[in-house]
C-alpha cells in the first residue's frame, strides 16, 4: 500500500513538473500572435484635429489562416465615429495591392478599436481598403510615434504615424504665367510681279504673324506713309481711292488707283477666331484680284481675333491699276507700317 502511494505521488509530481514547463509555453503561444508580413495605415491628412479618410493595407502571413474580420486600432487621442460612419471602398489602391475580400462597413467601434468584416484571405497577399467618410476619424494632437495595430486571422502588426500642427501637411504651390505676345513680318519689301497696267494687279505680298495668350485676342493695324505710290523722279502719283468706311473699293471701270487687300489664316489653335468685321478690317476684306481697301496715313485695323493663338497670319498685298497716261517711272514707292497689340 505504501509503495502504491509513493508511486502515485511520483506520477503526480511528474505531471506537475510537466505542467510547470508547458503552461508558460502554451500561454505564451496564445498571447503572441504571428505578425503580418506588412501592415500600414495611410491617413489622408496628417494635420492635427482634422476629420480624415484613409487607407488600410496588410500582407497576410505565409501560412494560410482563417479570417472573418479585420480589426484596426487607431492611435490614442484620435476621435472615432460610430461603426456606421466607417464606410469603405476598394478604389485607387496602391500598385500590386488586391481589394480586401469581404470588406464592408465596420460592425463595431469600441474605444480605439474598429472591427470590419472580412472574407478568408489568400496567404502572402497584400490586401487594402479605404474608409471614405470623414465623420469616421478625427486626428488628435500633434506628435510623433503615434501607434496602432492591424489584426486579422490571429495575425497582427503595429503601425506608427505622425500628426503635425504648424506648418501642417499641405504645400501651397504658386505660379505665374507672363503675358505673351509675338509679332513678325515675313519680309520688309514687297513688289508687283510685273509692270503696272490698266489691269488691276496684286503685289506678291508680305505675311504678318501674331501669337499671344491675351484672353481677348489681338488687333493688327496698318498705315501708309503717303496713301499713294509716289515717284520721286517724276513727281507722279498713284493715289489711293475711296474712303475708309468698312466697304471695299473696286478697281474697275473708270477707277484707277492704289489699294490694300488683306487675307488671313486662323491658326486653329487657342481660343480665338480671326475676323475682319466692321471697324476691324472689313475695309480691307477684298479677297479678289481687283478689290481692296482705302489706305490712310493714320492707323486702320486690318484684322482682329477674340482669343488666344499660337500663330494667326495675315497676308498684305498692294493692289494697283493705272490709266494709260500714268507717267512712266521705276521708282514708285510707299511705306506701310504694320503693328499689332494683344487685348489682355
Amino acid at each position: 500500500m505504501r509503495r502504491k502511494i509513493i508511486q502515485k505521488i511520483s506520477v503526480f509530481n511528474v505531471l506537475v513538473l510537466v505542467l510547470v514547463i508547458l503552461i508558460p509555453f502554451i500561454t505564451n503561444q496564445k498571447v503572441q500572435a504571428a505578425s503580418l508580413q506588412q501592415a500600414y495605415v495611410r491617413f489622408d491628412r496628417l494635420k492635427a484635429s482634422t476629420a480624415i479618410t484613409g487607407l488600410v493595407c496588410a500582407k497576410t502571413a505565409v501560412v494560410d489562416v482563417t479570417e472573418s474580420n479585420v480589426v484596426v486600432t487607431f492611435p490614442t487621442g484620435f476621435s472615432l465615429g460610430l461603426a456606421a460612419t466607417f464606410t469603405v471602398n476598394t478604389s485607387n489602391l496602391p500598385s500590386g495591392a488586391t481589394a480586401w475580400a469581404g470588406i464592408g462597413t465596420a460592425t463595431d467601434v469600441t474605444n480605439q478599436v474598429v472591427t470590419f468584416p472580412s472574407s478568408n484571405l489568400t496567404a502572402d497577399t497584400l490586401y487594402c481598403f479605404n474608409w471614405i467618410n470623414t465623420a469616421a476619424v478625427t486626428t488628435g494632437t500633434a506628435g510623433n510615434d503615434k501607434t496602432g495595430t492591424i489584426a486579422s486571422g490571429g495575425n497582427s502588426s503595429t503601425y506608427a504615424t505622425s500628426i503635425v500642427s504648424s506648418p501642417d501637411d499641405q504645400i501651397a504651390i504658386t505660379a505665374s504665367v507672363p503675358a505673351t505676345f509675338t509679332f513678325y513680318l515675313s519680309g520688309n519689301t514687297d513688289t508687283f510681279a510685273g509692270n503696272l497696267s490698266t489691269t488691276a494687279q496684286l503685289s506678291n505680298g508680305v505675311t504678318a504673324t501674331v501669337a499671344t495668350n491675351a484672353s481677348s485676342g489681338w488687333v493688327t493695324w496698318v498705315k501708309s506713309a503717303n496713301a499713294a505710290l509716289n515717284s520721286g523722279s517724276t513727281g507722279a502719283t498713284i493715289a489711293t481711292i475711296g474712303t475708309v468706311d468698312n466697304t471695299v473699293t473696286a478697281l474697275t471701270g473708270g477707277n484707277y488707283g492704289y489699294l490694300l487687300d488683306v487675307t488671313f489664316t486662323d491658326s486653329g489653335t487657342g481660343t480665338g477666331t480671326v475676323t475682319q468685321s466692321a471697324n476691324y478690317g472689313q475695309e480691307y476684306d477684298g479677297n479678289s484680284s481687283n478689290t481692296g481697301g482705302t489706305l490712310s496715313t493714320s492707323f486702320q485695323p486690318i484684322a482682329a481675333s477674340n482669343g488666344t493663338t499660337d500663330g494667326d497670319t495675315m497676308t498684305l498685298k498692294a493692289l494697283a491699276r493705272i490709266s494709260a497716261v500714268q507717267a512712266a517711272a521705276t521708282d514708285y514707292t510707299d511705306t506701310l507700317t504694320v503693328v499689332a497689340a494683344g487685348r489682355f
